[in-house]
Formats: structure tokens, C-alpha cells, sequence
């Protein structure tokens, strides 16, 4: 191969690299767009409170992730005292679909979807 189609070459794979770099680096800023996003809450099969959260594509605001929150009373002791815990769903993108589950023995006390 002569040194001119190697130079060639060379040069057309650093300059196809660059341009490959910034359509990477320009599809996260793609993908932010508006969005809805809402929480559902429902019991499964074993009494669990379960909640999830989605986005869909509307006239909403700009989102990058979402994720559930779930509010949990659990009745403890001998007293029977309350104790709330707050449950946090993984970060999702907007076309997934963040889950999240209390424990036996509780209660729902609320539910809501974050996004960022």
C-alpha cells in the first residue's frame, strides 16, 4: 500500500471517529424531551402494596429519568406502634417503567413519581 492511500485512510478514520463522537455526545441532549409522568399503586398477589411510575410523550416538562416513591405504614410491637418508610424505585429512562414494592404486613400511605 503506498504511504498517500495510507495517509488516506488515516485521515478519513480520524475524521469519521470525530464525527462519530459528537452524534454520541448529541443523542443524550435527543433525548430529553416532554413528558407526562404519573404513579400507579396496587396490591399483588401476596397483599403487597407495589407501586410504578411511567412517562408519556406530551406537553409535559423535560425529563431525563424518572422513578416511583412509595409511602409504607407498618404496624410494629407490642403496642403496636407505626412506623412510615419511604421506598425508592430505580432511576429509568422515559420509555421504562420504575418499580417498587412495601413488605408483608403493611400499608399504603402514598405514592407519587420524581423526575430529573
Amino acid at each position: 500500500m503506498s504511504w498517500g492511500k495510507r495517509l488516506a485512510s488515516g485521515v478519513l478514520t480520524v475524521t469519521l471517529g470525530v464525527a462519530g463522537t459528537g452524534l454520541l455526545a448529541a443523542t443524550p441532549a435527543q433525548a430529553a424531551g416532554k413528558y407526562t409522568c404519573k404513579a400507579y399503586a396496587s396490591m399483588d398477589k401476596l397483599g403487597r402494596p407495589t407501586a410504578h411510575s411511567s412517562c408519556k410523550a406530551g406537553s409535559g416538562k423535560a425529563v431525563r429519568q424518572h422513578r416511583v416513591v412509595i409511602k409504607c405504614d407498618q404496624v410494629q410491637g407490642a403496642r403496636e406502634h407505626v412506623m412510615t418508610w419511604t421506598l425508592y424505585g430505580p432511576w429509568v429512562g422515559p420509555g421504562q417503567k420504575s418499580h417498587v414494592r412495601c413488605g408483608t404486613k403493611n400499608f399504603l400511605r402514598g405514592f407519587s413519581a420524581q423526575t430529573k
